[in-house]
C-alpha cells in the first residue's frame, strides 16, 4: 500500500470497526413503536415519509430528502434499517471532510480530524436519532469541497449547485449556509461570476429549492386546515440564544479538545499554505451558520450545532499541526503531547448522560448542569438558577466501557407477541373496516400508559400505525384510548365499544 494512501485506510477501517461496535442493529419489531431512539419530532418524521410513501396521513412537510428515504424504505419492508442508512451518511461526511482537509493538510492530520467527528460521543449518540442533520451535513462539506476545487476545476460549480441544493431538500439550514458561500464567492472568487459554469450551478441549485417551495406552497395552500412545518416563525431576530449555543458548542467539542480547537483558530487566518478560496470556504458558511442559530433562529437546541462542527474540524486540524510542531521540539514534548492527544480523544468519547442541552462534561463520570426551563411554546432555555456538579447514575466502569466502545445502554425488548404491539393491528383493522381512508380516529388527551406524554407525539405515532389522521376526540367518529383512561361520560363495558385489545378500545363517540 502506498504510503500516502495508509491513513485513509486506517481511518476507514476504524470507522468500520467502529461502526460495528457504536451501531449495531437495533432490532425492532416496529420501527415507529418499538425503536428506542424517538423523539418528539421523529414520529412527524415518519409521518412525513409514509405520506411519500402513499398512506393517508395528514403530513406537515418536513424537507423531503429524508421523508422520501423512509419511504423507500418503508415500501421495501425496511424501515427499520433506518440506522444504518444513519451511518452511512455519516460515513459520507467523514469521508467528504476527509477531503476538504486533504486540500490544505497531510493525510494524517486529515485523518486524525475526522477521527475525532466521526468518534465523538454526541455525534455517535445522535446519529441514532431520526432528524436530518446527519443526513444534510455531508452534501454541506461537499459543496464546501467544489467551492474549493472550482478554483481550479470550473466545472465543480455544477457540483456545488447540486450538493447544495441536495442539502436544501434535507434541511433549510443549507439557507444560511449559502448565504455564507455568497460572502466566500465575493471576498475570494469574485472572478468565477464570469463563468458559465457557475450560472449553470446556481441555476441547478435554484431549480431543485425552487421546485420544493413551489410544491410546499401549492399544498399548504390546498390544505389550509392541515399541520404545517411552520420554521418560518421562528426567524426573528434574538440575542438569548447566543449562551446556549456557546455552551452547546463547548460540551460537543469537549473541554480538552477545545484546547486544540482554540490553537487552530489563532492560526487559521495565517497558515501559508492555505489559499484565501479554502479559508473562505470554511469561515464564511461557519459564521453565517453562527449568526443564524444565535441570532436569527430562535430556537435553541444542541442538534443544530452539528452544522457547525465540519467547519470547526478544520480549526482542529490546524490545531493538531500545531501540536504535531511542538512534538517535534524534543522527546519529553513528543510524550506530553501524545498524552495530551490520547486525553483529547477519549474526551471526545465521554457519553452525557442524556441528549440534554444543559450538561457539560468536567469528568467522565462529573457533568455541570446548568438550569434549564421551556417557555410556553416549548423553546429551551438555560440559567444559572439550580446550577450544579452532576455525577452520572452510570458506574465509572459502565461510563468507560461506553467510552471506549461505544456501545449503546440495553433497552427492554419490543416483542411483536406483546398486547401493545400486537392489539395495533387489531384496532387497525377495525377502524378500516368502519371508516374511509382520510377519515381521523380521535385519542385522548390522556394518552395510553407507556406512550409519549406530550399529545403530539402520540397523535403522531397513532397515525403512523393506524395509516390514517389522528385528531381530538370531538372532530371522530371512533375514539382510541388506554383501558385505564375513560373518558367522562364513557363506560368501556357499554354497546359503543367497537373493540378492546389488550391494554386499548376503540368506541364510538356518536
Amino acid at each position: 500500500m502506498k504510503t500516502y494512501r495508509l491513513p485513509a485506510a486506517l481511518l476507514l477501517g476504524l470507522a468500520l470497526l467502529g461502526a460495528f461496535t457504536v451501531a449495531r442493529p437495533v432490532v425492532v419489531a416496529d420501527f415507529n413503536l418499538c425503536y428506542p431512539y424517538l423523539t418528539a419530532d421523529s414520529y412527524d418524521w415518519i409521518t412525513n415519509g409514509l405520506y411519500w410513501a402513499g398512506a393517508s396521513v395528514q403530513p406537515s412537510l418536513r424537507p423531503p430528502g429524508l421523508p422520501l428515504l423512509m419511504a423507500g424504505l418503508w415500501k421495501l419492508g425496511a424501515l427499520p434499517l433506518l440506522p444504518v442508512l444513519n451511518l452511512a451518511f455519516l460515513g459520507l461526511s467523514v469521508v467528504a471532510l476527509y477531503a476538504l482537509l486533504r486540500e490544505r493538510h497531510d493525510g494524517w492530520i486529515a485523518a486524525c480530524a475526522c477521527c475525532f467527528v466521526f468518534a465523538s460521543g454526541f455525534v455517535q449518540e445522535f446519529s441514532r436519532s431520526v432528524m436530518a442533520e446527519t443526513f444534510a451535513v455531508p452534501f454541506l462539506i461537499l459543496a464546501a469541497l467544489a467551492f474549493v476545487r472550482a478554483g481550479r476545476a470550473p466545472n465543480a460549480w455544477i457540483a456545488f449547485g447540486l450538493c447544495l441544493g441536495a442539502g436544501f431538500l434535507f434541511s433549510y439550514a443549507a439557507v444560511p449556509v449559502t448565504f455564507g458561500f455568497a460572502a466566500a464567492l465575493l471576498v475570494a472568487a469574485r472572478d468565477d461570476l464570469r463563468r458559465r459554469e457557475f450560472w449553470a450551478g446556481l441555476f441547478a441549485y435554484g431549480v431543485i429549492a425552487g421546485s420544493w417551495l413551489a410544491y410546499r406552497w401549492w399544498y399548504y395552500r390546498v390544505h389550509p386546515g392541515g399541520p404545517r412545518h411552520g420554521v418560518e416563525a421562528l426567524v426573528r431576530l434574538s440575542v438569548s440564544n447566543a449562551p446556549a449555543y456557546f455552551y452547546a458548542a463547548l460540551a460537543l467539542v469537549g473541554l480538552v479538545p477545545f484546547v486544540l480547537y482554540v490553537a487552530g483558530a489563532l492560526r487559521f487566518t495565517s497558515a501559508p499554505s492555505a489559499t484565501p478560496r479554502w479559508k473562505a470556504a470554511v469561515i464564511f458558511p461557519l459564521v453565517a451558520l453562527t449568526l443564524f442559530w444565535c441570532f436569527v433562529y430562535d430556537w435553541a437546541d444542541k442538534r443544530f450545532v452539528l452544522y457547525s462542527l465540519p467547519f470547526l474540524a478544520c480549526f482542529l486540524a490546524q490545531g493538531l499541526e500545531t501540536l504535531r510542531t511542538f512534538a517535534r521540539t524534543g522527546r519529553v514534548a513528543a510524550v506530553a503531547s501524545a498524552a495530551f492527544l490520547a486525553l483529547a480523544l477519549f474526551w471526545n468519547r465521554i457519553p452525557y448522560p442524556s441528549y440534554g442541552l444543559e450538561f457539560l462534561a468536567l469528568s467522565p463520570v462529573h457533568f455541570f448542569q446548568t438550569g434549564l426551563t421551556f417557555t410556553p411554546a416549548a423553546k429551551a432555555v438555560l440559567h444559572a438558577g439550580g446550577a450544579r456538579i452532576a455525577r452520572s447514575e452510570e458506574g465509572l466502569g459502565s461510563l468507560l466501557s461506553r467510552a471506549v466502545t461505544g456501545v449503546p445502554a440495553t433497552h427492554s425488548p419490543c416483542l411483536v407477541s406483546d398486547e401493545a404491539y400486537s392489539c395495533l393491528g387489531v384496532v387497525k383493522r377495525e377502524a378500516d373496516r368502519l371508516l374511509p381512508a382520510g377519515r381521523p380516529v380521535g385519542l385522548l388527551t390522556t394518552t395510553p400508559h407507556g406512550w409519549p406524554v406530550d399529545y403530539w407525539s402520540s397523535t403522531q405515532r397513532l397515525s403512523n400505525a393506524l395509516l390514517r389522521p389522528v385528531s381530538l376526540p370531538e372532530k371522530a367518529d371512533l375514539l382510541f384510548a388506554g383501558v385505564e383512561a375513560a373518558p367522562p361520560g364513557f363506560d368501556f363495558t357499554r354497546d359503543f365499544v367497537v373493540v378492546k385489545c389488550g391494554p386499548y378500545v376503540l368506541v364510538r363517540t356518536r
